[in-house]
C-alpha cells in the first residue's frame, strides 16, 4: 500500500506543481476523510482516486478556509463544505455497514 500511496502523492505533486511535502500533508488528510467515511482501517487500491480528488478540492480551497461563500467585485464564490456528492456516490460501495440490533428466533 506505501507504493500506491508514494504514487498518489508524486502524481498530485506533478498536477498542481507543488512539493512532495505538501502533496504528502493533503493526502494524508484526504485518506483520514475517505476512511472516516467509508468507516474502514485501511484504504482499498481503487479508494486512492477518491482521495487524490479530495486532495485536489483541498489544495483549490487553500486561503478560503473557514468560508462558506465570498462576493468579490461582483463575483461570487461558493466552496462547498462536505465531500462532494459525486465522491460520496463512488464511495457508496466501500462503506461498511454497522448492525444495529441482530435478532434470531432461538431454537427449541
Amino acid at each position: 500500500m506505501d507504493e500506491k500511496r508514494d504514487e498518489v502523492i508524486s502524481v498530485l505533486a506533478e498536477q498542481l506543481e507543488i512539493s512532495p511535502i505538501s502533496a504528502t500533508v493533503l493526502i494524508e488528510d484526504a485518506v483520514a476523510l475517505v476512511l472516516d467515511y467509508t468507516g474502514r482501517e485501511a484504504m482499498i487500491d481503487s479508494m486512492w482516486v477518491y482521495a487524490r480528488q479530495l486532495a485536489t478540492i483541498a489544495y483549490n480551497q487553500q486561503g478560503a478556509e473557514g468560508e462558506a461563500s465570498r462576493s468579490e467585485g461582483g463575483v461570487s464564490q461558493s466552496f462547498l463544505t462536505d465531500i462532494p456528492v459525486s465522491i460520496q456516490r463512488g464511495l457508496n460501495r466501500f462503506r461498511k455497514g454497522k448492525v444495529v440490533s441482530y435478532y434470531a428466533p432461538t431454537e427449541e
